[in-house]
């Protein structure tokens, strides 16, 4: 297999990633109960500044991705930045798509499903970019990081953390927390580590051996 071809396969399941991820996130802004942790900074950071969701998103992204330079730089990949530049207009995509289709009135248990759902498919997404081992975006690889540098801390517990960073900056900015904040900070952890599995059979599919990456990067 040629690097190109390589790369291309690898970038191909990480962009999978990030379209699966950021479904999950929209879908509970679409909800209004409460935005994803990370979409409570996002909120934050574009109440602040004026810009949309996903110019906002991709300044967060930056930000991130500094922090990653001056911790553990490995992780920067050729997905690290195909991500920056990918996940802003997914974000605004899916932002007018769920807009549009997501009833301003519905039953609470409706309401209860869609929150689930979102969880599942977040940690499903967030699986499958790490996995890809492209270079996952900036900010899911902050929680991989202080697991990787602090075994003690299990990948459940730096996800929570990470997401308590955001959700507390976030509403001192603006955004706008509820229950499905709250729902979204206890299950995002334990749903990441628990699909990470998944991801990997995933990867096994596209025919994407882990060890390989490693060799490649």
């Amino acid at each position: 297999m040629s690097k190109l071809k390589f790369w291309l396969q690898r970038l191909l399941m990480l962009l999978i990633g990030v379209l699966v991820t950021e479904c999950g996130s929209q879908l509970f802004v679409a909800l209004a109960i409460g935005a994803d942790p990370f979409m409570v900074l996002v909120q934050g950071v574009s109440r602040m500044t004026g810009m949309s969701y996903g110019s906002s998103t991709t300044i967060i992204m930056l930000l991130c991705l500094l922090v990653i330079l001056l911790t553990d730089r490995r992780h920067i990949r050729p997905g690290t930045v195909f991500t920056m530049f990918c996940t802003g207009p997914i974000v605004d995509m899916y932002a007018t798509l769920f807009g549009r289709i997501i009833p301003d009135s519905r039953p609470l248990p409706l309401t209860l499903v869609l929150v689930a759902i979102g969880c599942v498919v977040v940690g499903i997404g967030i699986g499958i970019s790490v996995s890809s081992e492209a270079g996952a975006c900036t900010n899911d690889l902050i929680s991989v990081i202080v697991n990787e540098k602090k075994p003690t801390i299990q990948l459940r517990w730096a996800r929570m953390g990470w997401d308590a960073f955001c959700i507390v900056v976030g509403f001192c900015m603006g955004g706008t927390i509820g229950i499905g904040t709250v729902i979204a900070l206890t299950l995002y952890g334990p749903s990441l580590q628990f699909f990470l599995p998944v991801a990997k059979a995933i990867s096994r599919v596209l025919r994407l051996p882990v060890q390989q990456a490693s060799k490649a990067a």
